[in-house]
């Protein structure tokens, strides 16, 4: 096992030049070196936490009448600056990097290990920045598409539970509702407050959950419809059908005066608004108006 992970003053006599030279050459030639460096340079141009001086001073005069041996002040500088190094360390070591789409705005991320998200619009997903081989796990916010390569302990936390993966391709929607569909492999889903229990999904199969019900189902499309430039529904309430449109189109919605409870059977296209809003309030018989500034859509029944 390395020093570092093993000795807790290995890092800060690093930072600080105080390795012996055994040690130095030991450490440089571990993998986690060169991640190592490129944290400890990072971290140095951050903003740390704010310093209580005077605790500082004071913990620094207790360590130095607690030793027999005489601390130069150089030593106890060298200390101070590791220490703050090592703070900073700590919040960059767990720090994220988060992708995230506009409006109507898709992206593609590749991670470390060759597995590839289709980020779909108004979405995000973000992951630890360093050591992600050792953890590879996801946090998701929206809708993605995932195509996983082969391997061991690939996650993603969603709102309403987590999703682990071999080797696979799925889709997560994480919005009001949260659907997940494997459309290869199998991918295992862990309900969090419903039931708390685990559901193995192969090719075909998904899980939705409306508020607080899960339903398993069956599905025969290829490609989840968002990747096709469609948002589909089945007996969906109107008011889910507006904010699926709302990801796409820079709108908002006026809906006082209709009954948002309705349900809607249909879909609509990501590259045309009036189609859009055509295809989803006139079989509903709502009657819509434009604002001015046409970022309002007024509607009515």
């Amino acid at each position: 096992m390395n020093n570092y992970e093993t000795d807790d003053t290995f890092l800060g006599r690093w930072i600080s030049g105080e390795l012996s030279e055994e040690e130095r050459i030991a450490f440089e030639k571990t993998k986690e070196f060169k991640q190592f460096a490129i944290i400890n340079s990072e971290a140095q141009l951050l903003e740390g936490p704010t310093i209580d001086t005077e605790a500082a001073l004071l913990k620094i005069k207790q360590l130095v009448q607690a030793k027999p041996k005489v601390i130069r002040l150089k030593q106890i500088m060298r200390m101070a600056v590791a220490a703050i190094v090592i703070v900073s360390l700590g919040f960059f070591l767990n720090s994220s990097k988060t992708y995230t789409t506009a409006i109507g705005e898709t992206h593609v991320v590749t991670l470390a290990d060759g597995s590839i998200i289709n980020l779909n619009a108004n979405s995000s997903v973000s992951h630890k920045r360093f050591f992600w081989d050792t953890n590879k796990g996801v946090s998701l916010n929206g809708e993605a598409y995932f195509t996983i390569t082969k391997g061991n302990g690939f996650t993603v936390q969603t709102s309403k539970g987590i999703v682990t993966v071999l080797g696979t391709q799925f889709n997560i929607k994480d919005r009001a509702n949260f659907d997940l569909k494997c459309f290869e492999g199998k991918v295992k889903f862990k309900a969090n407050n419903i039931n708390k229990k685990s559901y193995l999904l192969t090719k075909g199969m998904q899980v939705s959950i409306d508020k607080n019900n899960l339903q398993e189902n069956l599905f025969s499309e290829q490609n989840p419809d968002w990747k096709n430039g469609m948002s589909s529904f089945t007996n969906q309430p109107i008011s889910i059908v507006l904010d699926e449109l709302m990801n796409y189109y820079p709108i908002e919605f006026e809906r006082k005066n209709i009954n948002t409870n309705r349900l809607f059977s249909g879909s609509f296209t990501h590259d045309n608004l009036k189609t859009a809003l055509q295809a989803t309030l006139v079989p509903m018989g709502i009657q819509y108006q434009i604002s001015d500034s046409n970022e309002t859509i007024i509607l009515s029944e």
